[in-house]
């Protein structure tokens, strides 16, 4: 994927385990303040104790992962940020809505169930 591709939901089945986890919950929320969702996503991992996501289980090693890996996610093109916010990119948005006629925030959504062709 070149920079001027923007990625779509199948090219995140193409990233690391704490990137797609990351990626996982934005497909659900869509937009979340950056102090709430690294909280979130925080406790999320401590209660599922996978160390394939964060080798250390400290609240501050957590969240220095998770801060690391949604810098890295806005630099790809898969989230974007703005005072305070992190957001859904603008073309996953869209096809979220073209595969499932909305958003539908709050819902988990099953990324293999996204990319099945329809």
């Amino acid at each position: 994927m070149s920079k001027e591709e923007k990625p779509g939901l199948k090219d995140i089945l193409k990233l690391s385990k704490l990137e797609r986890f990351v990626m996982e919950y934005f497909l659900k929320h869509i937009s979340v303040g950056e102090i709430t969702a690294t909280i979130e996503m925080r406790e999320e991992i401590k209660r599922l104790g996978d160390r394939e996501l964060v080798p250390d289980l400290d609240d501050v090693v957590i969240e220095v992962e998770i801060g690391k890996t949604l810098g890295r996610l806005v630099r790809k093109g898969f989230l974007e940020y703005s005072s305070g916010c992190y957001n859904l990119a603008p073309q996953l948005r869209e096809e979220l809505k073209s595969k499932l006629g909305g958003l539908r925030p709050g819902y988990p959504k099953k990324l293999e169930d996204l990319v099945r062709p329809i």
